[in-house]
């Protein structure tokens, strides 16, 4: 199987075998997965893309 990355638009992080899906994408955590509620932080720390405040599904 190949490498999959997160559909978060700024995240680049590699999805796990245990990605949380939604309408058909993937994501690396719930975090992207629900567009960064808060600000909350992408699960790698070392990602920025909750500091775009946007993540997998716009409200």
């Amino acid at each position: 199987m190949s490498e999959r990355v997160c559909a978060c638009e700024y995240c680049k992080c590699t999805v796990p075998e245990t990605a949380v899906e939604l309408n058909g994408k993937v994501y690396c955590c719930e975090a992207c997965a629900s567009a960064h509620p808060d600000r909350a932080p992408c699960q790698n720390s070392a990602c920025n893309c909750h500091k775009h405040g946007w993540g997998g599904i716009k409200t």
